[in-house]
């Protein structure tokens, strides 16, 4: 892998992607650098689907173009630089990860060697069981590994840890830093938002084909500068009105742009509140606001 530059992994342009009637990508545009990763997000049936296949060139678009390292998405020379994870991977279960890896790494000029990528990802005592019988995880790891297993200079992961017990998705983040941190690019969707936050430098969101955010994390966390108090109270006390805190499974909790004028009111009105913790709104939570007041 080379260290991080400028150049563009990918440009998209225009694209639009039709199933009949149903517009399910319509005119969406993305950059990226490498040495970036970028979260693609959206409910489901949003598009994300269908614009990663279309950015693998596993798809045409009906209108716009792709570009993979200025290749043509699709093109042989840009199928050469990426690897990618599907949701689901249907692999032979007479095959050993071993040999699935060694079949994958006849297929690319500088392979990396399959006893880094079963440290990496925690297959070491896989790597020669039959894949019959393997867990929805064990199988998982196996398809991450499959993604890296040719050195890509960009990667698409789409739900890459699905099934995975914590510590390989701590793993995982691991990976997934060093690999950026030199220079990889990297598409990722995730449900996890704490996963998107952990590896991605910036998101695009759409929604019924359209994109409807984009921008660097850092930028759109300066759109919403709210923080959220958590606190808890002695039994059977409430906060007052004016703090317009609601109860959850973890206590009380109100949020503030103004968190010093927040807390010295509550010292002066004398709110006997204990294991008070500040923090920002979660990445899920700003998204979500700065979506309803673009509706509003």
């Amino acid at each position: 892998m080379a260290n991080k530059s400028t150049e563009q992994a990918i440009r998209a342009r225009g694209l639009v992607k039709t199933f009949g009637a149903v517009r399910a990508v319509a005119g969406v545009d993305l950059d990226l650098d490498a040495g970036q990763a970028v979260g693609l997000l959206g409910p489901n049936g949003a598009g994300k689907s269908t614009m990663l296949s279309m950015l693998m060139g596993l798809r045409p678009p009906n209108a716009g173009q792709v570009t993979i390292f200025g290749h043509a998405a699709g093109s042989p020379a840009a199928r050469a630089v990426i690897g990618a994870t599907p949701q689901s991977a249907g692999f032979p279960e007479q095959l050993t990860p071993r040999e699935l890896l060694a079949y994958a790494a006849a297929h690319h000029a500088t392979p990396r060697p399959s006893n880094d990528l079963a440290e990496a990802f925690g297959m070491g005592a896989l790597m020669d069981r039959r894949m019959a019988g393997f867990s929805g995880g064990e199988v998982r790891r196996v398809a991450l590994a499959l993604a890296f297993v040719g050195t890509p200079r960009l990667v698409f992961l789409d739900e890459p840890t699905t099934g995975l017990d914590s510590a390989a998705q701590e793993g995982f983040r691991t990976v997934a830093h060093e690999y950026v941190r030199q220079g990889g690019a990297m598409v990722l969707t995730s449900h996890h938002w704490d996963e998107i936050e952990a590896i991605c430098d910036r998101i695009t969101m759409i929604d019924k084909g359209e994109r409807v955010l984009d921008g660097g994390l850092d930028a759109i966390r300066a759109r919403t500068r709210v923080n959220r108090l958590s606190f808890a109270l002695p039994q059977g006390r409430t906060p007052p009105d004016w703090l317009r805190a609601t109860q959850g499974p973890d206590g009380w909790q109100a949020e503030t742009t103004d968190s010093d004028a927040l807390l010295r009111r509550m010292a002066a009105e004398n709110v006997p509140f204990q294991a008070l913790t500040i923090r920002p709104l979660d990445l899920k939570d700003v998204i979500a606001r700065i979506r309803k007041e673009a509706t509003q």
